[in-house]
């Protein structure tokens, strides 16, 4: 009598027929890129840096602030300290369900938009994501064709086209940083 309550209770398992089918992504696009550019630096660039780090840090000192030198002192010594470090190549894989980054997949129905920054030694790629606390996709086209890649994500995402590079991100890039 008490099995046979349990046997009532319990949940049916499902046929072969009444399992779900399986959606097989189909990759349109894949590529790997760094995340930002590398930038050459002469000796007059290091030069020119490590005399702007002595004369804030010399400001400073005059000032009397010297958590402000320390500061300064601290960010040109880690500075030089990572400037030999390569940054590291990505994979993206753009597919028929969603963009696959640094093997983490978003559907595109967690996406809002894209573009596409043209500089002149690199073109990179945005794809915004909604409310994602990953961050928004960004990485170097690398060998892709930019109208390519543009024509693919137009079929699920709109396009910023009036978008330009972050004033930030511009004086990165001339600074070379």
């Amino acid at each position: 009598r008490y099995n046979k309550r349990i046997l009532d209770t319990q949940t049916p398992t499902p046929t072969p027929a009444e399992e779900p089918r399986v959606r097989t992504p189909k990759v349109l696009l894949e590529w790997n890129a760094p995340s930002r550019f590398n930038h050459e630096r002469s000796t007059r660039w290091y030069a020119i840096a490590g005399a702007l780090i002595v004369a804030a840090a010399a400001y400073g000192i005059i000032t009397g602030a010297w958590s402000m030198t320390l500061v300064f002192l601290l960010l040109g010594g880690m500075y030089f300290l990572s400037r030999k470090e390569e940054p590291r190549v990505k994979n993206i894989r753009i597919e028929n369900y969603g963009v696959l980054f640094e093997g983490v997949f978003t559907p595109w129905s967690h996406c809002k938009d894209f573009w596409l920054v043209a500089t002149p030694l690199y073109v990179e790629l945005h794809i915004i994501r909604k409310g994602m606390s990953k961050g928004d996709v960004r990485i170097q086209t690398g060998d892709i064709d930019p109208l390519v890649i543009r024509s693919t994500l137009s079929q699920f995402l709109t396009m910023r086209a009036d978008q330009r590079e972050h004033p930030f991100d511009v004086l990165i890039r001339l600074c070379k940083l």
